[in-house]
């Protein structure tokens, strides 16, 4: 049993990691052009990724709690939030790009 849950523990780093190599790379410039105003769409960047957040109601034109916006990158930020970096899990959202 140990063996089979290694393999397929394995098998699943394969593939995050193939899955990281396949997505793009984004900079912080054209990260900044998605800041949510306006009709433009809101990322964020977060360790390394990029997520779309525009659809998330809290984010709704571009801003966030606690002055934090969209188009920049929240690595720094994120253990001030009183939800931290698993929030992108309770979401369910997925990287959309690699960062940077």
């Amino acid at each position: 049993m140990a063996k089979i849950s290694l393999s397929l523990l394995l098998v699943g780093i394969s593939l995050n990691i193939f899955a990281a190599n396949s997505l793009p790379h984004m900079s912080l410039k054209e990260i900044k052009t998605h800041d949510g105003k306006n009709g433009n769409s809101a990322f964020v960047a977060l360790n390394g990724n990029v997520y779309d957040v525009s659809k998330v109601e809290a984010w709704k034109g571009g801003k966030h709690h606690k002055g934090m916006v969209a188009g920049t990158d929240l690595t720094p930020y994120i253990n001030l939030s009183p939800h931290g970096a698993n929030i992108i899990n309770k979401l369910k959202l997925a990287p959309i790009a690699v960062y940077p």
